[in-house]
């Protein structure tokens, strides 16, 4: 049957799902049945974990998909609007639905179903996923988990009750005591959740508590189900069983024990047991003493010390320890014995008496365990008629009491009565002592301190003393202001048999005529016997007063005050203060007055006005004698009417327009209920903004309308005030609309500003442009019109002025005025601009750049044809600039070689025309840049700067070539950066050096001929000094070769001649050390220099520390002039101490020498030796100090008048000399001194710290030759040593001229010594020429 399809079904498992199999001339299609490989089974998952429902289909003809209780999810494998759910598998036989996330609305009926199919049935698989859910913590109801239950002992059971919700399957719950299961007496319930798969578990357990095994048992609740995965869940409490302590025990005093006072009690109570454990607490006779007890292992302790004192006899000490539990307090106690003796015996009754009176005396011991025995004496003896009786004592232990009864007689006088108490048990005794006397009457009291007559002052302290002699007992003595009785004072001590008192009174006013009284009294004395003193006291007035009439003054209205000073002894003066200023008033006289003083009296009589309102008018009353004076004031009240304040309100107000401000129009009034009124005087003014209120005049959101005159009326019920005002209203300048101008090019134009404002100031209106020449412009002004004038304008004169009006209220407005300067528009014929370029294909760009006004107008034309740009071939864009600045760009879409060529451009306006010509073409190399300019030059750089030629269409950049003028150097080239800049700096010249520059241009097209007109520019032949640093550290590739030659030649020169330095120097010292004469040597060599001027003294003052004196980095010209010229001359002489200095140390500092003195050098002076110069004679002009004075201290200073006063006065007269050297009577003014200089350290510090040392003057020796010379001594002189005090100097002629230390320098032939008159006063020290 060829050319049929024969259709077999087979029912075995197919190899392939679909085929053809081709037998003999048949074709065999295979069919197989779609059918499940793998269904889904039921399944638990734990809620929150991912379920997987497994499902796989063979032979699958239809589509799957799954249901969800009956709901179908979709054949999407994503399965839409179940974000959770999705059907995985690794091939497109398996369709497992995964769940990720379960929870409880996912228990439910899952089928896997295949839709059917041609020859394939529906396919339905079921399975349950069943969702697990872990419980909630376990809970024992009522009790946190790890708390204590506390239970009684008494209680008969116990019921917990545990609790796990929200499981599912519900929880099993199970009980531990301890790690012991508990299955008795529990009960379980599980109880459903409405509308919830869930379910809550229960369990109750029932303890019956037994102690003290169940005490601090733990009982565990432990919850589990099949979604745990951790384990199970447990909480757990403590049982805590409440049960009594056990009774207390004291321990520390034995029964019937006997304890003495003072003996330390320690008394210890414990409790043991009990849950929780006893609080023990002591008391004493049943009061508490002691709350501080322990606890500890298992039992409470109380420990009570004390020290036994009498009250502790028969004292019950109880301990009582109680918990919760007890019903009662348990109780232990114990009752203590304790001996003491009485502390003091009391002996009382009369101990005065009369002669033949019965005196009965008692005696009473304190209490004492047992009771004490007492004991009468007197008169050495024993009395044997007593009377005793014992008594319990409240506070422990027993009183004793005994009397003996005595009759007074003359001789019992100061009889002393003794009685005594014993403790027999501890053998102790205490006494007390009375002493009987017989009464009799002192003498009439006396008062001394004050005379009757005699005047106090009021305030003053007054003493006064009342004495009595006699008496037994001495008498009592009392006080009293007449009939009052002063407050007791303490008495004074008796002074044998007198009894004093004395009162201490500050006297008052009331103290005036009073009568002081003193009494004295005793038990013998019938009626008190008196003395009394009057007083006379001087008292000011204590107040005044003030009163007026009538009592409301008015103003206009007389008014009259009255002042009346109260009691003054002698009486008051009265005078009025008012403003610090004394007023005379009307004196009325005095009346009595109180205390026996006087009144006074005094008027003041005017007529106020509102001025005196609220014056203070003073009252002062003086009592003159005291000089005392008391003040009162009064404040008056004066109605008035209303009165403006012209200081406060203003008679005219400028106010901004739309403003608001508030105008204090408020009056002084009494009364100051004052009715205020606004009155127009100009009808046409708008006063709607314009408020009064309680005199504040509120102006709110000022119109122009407003402005006008205005009056303001004032009244009360004294009467009415106007006050008249104007209001001008202010308001910033506004400027109408400017026109705008138009001139031609070279003419003039003149622009207009028109502004009003209130004021209207002068100047008000200024011109301004940004970028403009104001100078070129002419201002004016006049009635709010500014004018600006240009002359001969110019095309770039085109453009906004800005009008500015400002007249000083609120901000300045401003208005632009447009100037339109015409003239003919102008292509910018740039080389630039006259050529384009473009690749064919692409859009060709030509730009043509035009100034003018008017508006200027564009046409483009190639080969002689207008173009129209339609926007499909050609687009034309424009961009105006300032109003004058045109740019045409016309754009050649799809350029093909019939677009090169010449194109036209032509502008025009009403002035005239213009065009220009640009060739367009394919791209290209660039032309070369041109006008090439010179920037900038320093020494080491150049700048220029050039305008780029055509670029050739495409992005161009630059080279820079150059090279010295001058020389055999080639060209250097450098690319410029950035690339396409047309300003470069060339760096790394030669200083003072002349180049030629020029530029070229190039492009990815190639590169443009170099600019034949270059530039020749020279760098700077200056170099900056911050540069000369830097090229000793600077190492750049950039550092000419010359400069380092430079710096090494220089470097090498400055190390030779500090070499050379280095060697003068040490060769210096090595001839100075031949000499004798280094500086470091302690001979104290002196020098003398300079002998064609005053000779100046330099000392040597080498450091104690230090040999060698510090490098000096300081000119001498720095310092005074007592160095100058000090190395002029050689030195000629060196001086050794003459014979006179046989027994006197020397000194290394010059100035600490007794002799020394100085000379001045006159060189016209003949050769001629004296012998007649004594110490008068031989002065200098160094003063130099004596070092055995220690008031001043004026070291050797130099007197530069001296010379001059010498001759002028042919000696020293006016300049007495003391034998120290230092004038008599001169100025103490301190001139310059070497030794300013001397007394410093020699070794210099660093010059860093801010001052430097001057260096020490060098001692030289003979520059024709050394001689040798002997050591001096080093130490100095001592004051005691120089004999005679002072000798004459070394150098004078008087010292020299029988030495024969002494000698002729062979080699001197410098000035010849001085020669001096005969009768010349002032010494002569010079010995040049001359050798010592």
């Amino acid at each position: 049957m060829q050319g049929f399809d024969l259709i077999i079904r087979m029912d075995f498992m197919c190899i392939l799902r679909t085929g053809w199999i081709l037998i003999s001339f048949y074709t065999v299609q295979v069919v197989c049945v779609q059918e499940f490989l793998e269904k889904p089974q039921n399944m638990s998952v734990v809620k929150g974990q991912t379920a997987v429902m497994k499902c796989s289909v063979q032979n699958r003809a239809g589509l799957v998909q799954w249901a969800r209780d009956g709901l179908m999810l979709g054949y999407d494998r994503k399965i839409p609007g179940y974000s959770r759910y999705s059907m995985i598998g690794n091939n497109d036989q398996e369709y497992h639905l995964q769940i990720i996330d379960v929870n409880l609305s996912d228990d439910a009926d899952l089928s896997c179903q295949v839709s059917p199919a041609v020859n394939n049935p529906p396919l339905v698989a079921m399975g349950h996923l069943t969702v697990l859910v872990p419980p909630n913590m376990p809970e024992i109801v009522d009790h946190a988990n790890g708390s204590s239950i506390e239970v009684r002992y008494t209680d008969p059971v116990l019921q917990l009750t545990c609790i796990a919700t929200n499981g599912r399957p519900a929880a099993m719950i199970k009980w531990y005591r301890g790690a012991e299961e508990q299955t008795n007496k529990v009960e379980y319930s599980v109880e459903p959740i409405p509308n919830d798969k869930r379910q809550n578990a229960r369990s109750v357990i029932t303890i019956s508590p037994r102690y003290p095994e169940d005490n601090g048992i733990i009982y565990t609740c432990e919850a589990r189900n099949e979604a745990l995965i951790g384990g199970p869940l447990q909480v757990k409490v403590k049982l805590s069983v409440l049960y009594p302590p056990a009774t207390p025990v004291i321990t520390g005093y034995r029964l019937n024990e006997i304890v003495r006072t003072n003996d330390t009690m320690s008394l210890t109570c414990t409790s043991e047991g009990g849950n929780p454990l006893a609080q023990v607490v002591w008391f004493k006779n049943n009061e508490e003493i002691d709350f501080s007890y322990t606890q500890a292992n298992n039992k409470a302790v109380n420990y009570l010390t004390f020290t036994a004192q009498p009250s502790d006899n028969n004292a019950e000490y109880r301990c009582e320890a109680t918990n919760v539990v007890t019903p009662q307090p348990l109780i232990a106690k114990i009752k203590l014995i304790v001996h003491f003796a009485p502390k003091k015996v009391t002996i009382s009754g009369d101990k005065l008496a009369k002669a033949g009176e019965v005196v009965t005396l008692s005696c009473q011991s304190a209490n004492s365990n047992p009771a004490a025995a007492i004991t009468w004496f007197a008169k050495g003896r024993q009395l044997a008629e007593t009377t005793s009786r014992v008594e319990e004592s409240p506070d422990g232990g027993f009183i004793t009491y005994s009397e003996v009864t005595v009759t007074m007689t003359h001789q019992d006088n100061n009889i002393i009565y003794s009685c005594q108490a014993t403790n027999e048990q501890l053998g102790q005794t205490v006494a007390a002592t009375a002493t009987l006397s017989v009464l009799y009457p002192p003498d009439p009291p006396q008062i001394t301190g004050y005379t009757e007559g005699e005047s106090i002052r009021a305030g003053d302290l007054k003493r006064m003393t009342c004495s009595a002699v006699g008496g037994n007992p001495l008498a009592t003595l009392k006080w009293f202001k007449g009939d009052a009785e002063l407050p007791a004072e303490s008495p004074g001590p008796p002074v044998g048999n007198i009894a004093t008192s004395e009162i201490a009174i500050v006297t008052k006013a009331d103290d005036n005529g009073a009568i002081y009284k003193c009494t004295a009294s005793n038990d013998a004395t019938a009626v008190p016997l008196e003395a009394v003193k009057r007083l006379t006291v001087h008292f000011p007035p204590p107040s005044v007063g003030i009163t007026t009439d009538p009592k409301q003054p008015k103003a206009g209205h007389k008014l009259t005050l009255t002042c009346i000073s109260a009691s003054s002894n002698p009486g008051a003066v009265i005078t009025w203060i008012n403003n610090n200023r004394r007023i005379q008033g009307i004196d009325k006289g005095m009346t009595p007055a109180e205390y026996g003083g006087k009144s006074t009296t005094n008027i003041l009589e005017f007529v106020p006005t509102s001025e005196h309102h609220q014056a203070v008018y003073g009252c002062r009353a003086t009592n003159l004698l005291l000089s005392e004076t008391v003040n009162d004031a009064i404040t008056l009240d004066v109605l008035y009417k209303p009165e403006f304040n012209d200081t406060i309100s203003p008679t005219s107000i400028e106010i901004v327009e739309g403003t608001s401000k508030t105008v204090n129009f408020t009056v002084s009034a009494n009364p100051s209920v004052v009715n205020y009124t606004l009155i127009k005087f100009t009808e046409s003014v708008d006063a709607s903004g314009l408020t009064l209120e309680n005199g504040l005049l509120q102006i709110a959101s000022i119109a122009k309308a407003a402005t006008g005159s205005y009056g303001i009326v004032s009244e009360n019920s004294e009467g009415s005030t106007m006050f008249n005002f104007s209001i001008a209203v202010l308001f910033p300048a506004t400027i109408e609309s400017p026109e705008k101008v138009e001139a031609d090019v070279g003419t003039k134009a003149e622009l207009k500003c028109k502004a009003v404002a209130s004021p209207m100031t002068a100047n008000m209106i200024k011109w301004t442009r940004e970028g403009f020449d104001m100078t070129r412009t002419r201002e004016s002004y006049q009635d709010g019109v500014g004018m600006l004038i240009i002359e001969e304008l110019a095309k770039g004169d085109s453009g906004k002025f800005t009008c500015v009006a400002d007249n000083g209220v609120g901000s300045a407005v401003t208005a632009e005025v447009e100037l339109l300067v015409r003239f003919s528009p102008e292509i910018d014929k740039n080389l630039a601009n006259a050529k384009a370029a473009s690749v064919p294909g692409l859009t060709g760009r030509l730009s043509c750049k035009a100034e003018g006004s008017p508006q200027v107008s564009f046409k483009w034309k190639k080969d002689g044809s207008e173009i129209v740009a339609t926007g499909e071939k050609y687009e034309i864009q424009e961009k105006v600039t300032d109003g004058v600045k045109y740019e045409n760009i016309l754009l050649i879409k799809e350029v093909s070689d019939e677009d090169y060529g010449v194109y036209v451009c032509i502008v025009g306006n009403s002035k005239g025309n213009d065009s220009y010509e640009i060739v367009f073409d394919g791209t290209d190399k660039p032309d070369p840049p041109y006008n090439i300019r010179f920037v900038n030059a320093t020494h080491d750089s150049i700048t220029i700067a050039w305008d780029p030629g055509f670029d050739g269409g495409l992005v161009q950049a630059y080279t820079v070539r150059y090279k010295p003028v001058s020389g055999s150097h080639g060209y250097v080239q450098i690319d410029v950066i950035p690339p396409g800049s047309t300003l470069f700096t060339v760096r790394g010249l030669e200083l003072g050096t002349e180049y030629e520059f020029t530029v070229k241009a190039f492009n990815t097209l190639g590169h443009s001929e170099y600019q034949p007109l270059g530039i020749k520019v020279v760098t700077s032949n200056v170099k900056p000094a911050a540069d000369e640093n830097s090229v000793l550290t600077s190492g750049s590739e950039d550092t000419p070769v010359i400069i380092i030659l430079v710096v090494c030649v220089v470097g090498i020169f400055l190390l030779a001649l500090n070499i050379g330095l280095i060697l003068f120097f040490v060769r210096r010292r090595k001839k100075r050390l031949e000499n004798g004469s280094d500086t470091t040597s302690h001979t104290n060599t002196i020098e003398l220099y300079g002998p064609s001027k005053e000779t100046a003294l330099y000392p040597m003052t080498p450091s104690d520390e230090s040999r060698s004196y510090g490098t000096y980095d300081k000119n001498m010209e720095d310092f005074s002039d007592d160095y100058k010229s000090y190395e002029e001359e050689d030195v000629k002489t060196v001086f050794l101490p003459p014979p006179e200095y046989s027994s006197t140390t020397y000194s290394h500092n010059k100035l600490d020498s007794p002799t020394f003195e100085h000379h001045t050098f006159h060189p016209d002076s003949k050769q001629t030796y004296l012998d007649d110069l004594d110490e008068s004679e031989r002065k200098s002009p160094w003063r130099y100090e004596d070092s055995s004075r220690g008031s001043r201290r004026y070291k050797g200073t130099f007197d530069n008048n001296y010379a001059d006063d010498h001759i002028r006065e042919n000696g020293v007269a006016g300049m007495a000399y003391d034998v120290s050297g230092r004038t008599a009577s001169h100025d103490m003014a301190r001139q310059k001194s070497v030794t300013d200089m001397s007394d410093r350290l020699a070794s210099r510090p660093s010059s860093r710290g801010g001052y430097k040392t001057p260096p020490p003057p060098p001692v030289r020796s003979s520059s024709k030759g050394a001689v040798d010379i002997p050591p001096l001594p080093s130490r100095n002189y001592a004051i005691e040593e120089a004999s005679p005090r002072y000798v004459p100097p070394p150098g004078s002629l008087s010292s020299f001229r029988n030495n024969v230390n002494v000698v002729p320098n062979p080699s001197y032939n410098g000035p010849p010594m001085r020669v001096v008159s005969p009768h010349s006063q002032g010494s002569v020290d010079d010995m040049r020429g001359h050798l010592v």
